[in-house]
């Protein structure tokens, strides 16, 4: 009764009990070609997530870049007007304004582009380099 599911595990790998290596030969084949399908497909699911989110966080950061632009834009017509409005009490006002939008735009451009994340995704990269050495591995215990 023992020996019963000993024979059945052995015949579901689809190896041969009559010495014959072949049968077992195909199906470690078949069976690396699926796990090596099933890889890819991970990988690429992976990279999928991984720019999807840099995409978000480049979204905002392109946000951030814009309103700083903006208020670039704003220091220059403030700049203006206070080049226009030389009169003390004007100027002054104008000036205070300037200054303000000036800090703005710096304080935004900077948060922006520290938000940047440009290149290949670093997850990928990484699974990928684990997966080529498993893969190395495999192929060493498999040639023997």
């Amino acid at each position: 009764m023992d020996a019963s599911p000993r024979a059945s595990a052995t015949d579901t790998t689809g190896t041969s009990t009559n010495g014959s290596g072949r049968r077992g030969v195909i199906e470690l084949a078949r069976v690396a070609v699926e796990d090596t399908i099933r890889l890819v497909q991970q990988e690429v699911q992976l990279a999928k997530i991984e720019i999807q989110e840099m995409l978000r966080s480049n979204l905002r950061a392109a946000i951030f870049l814009g309103v700083a632009g903006l208020c670039g834009l704003l220091f220059f017509i403030m700049l203006l007007v206070f080049i226009a409005l030389l009169i003390p009490a004007h100027a002054l006002v104008a000036g205070i304004e300037a200054v303000v939008f000036l800090v703005l735009a710096v304080a935004l451009g900077l948060s922006g582009k520290g938000m940047l994340k440009i290149g290949p995704p670093p997850k990928t990269i990484t699974t990928l380099k684990e997966d080529a050495e498993w893969a190395k591995q495999v192929l060493k215990r498999n040639g023997k």
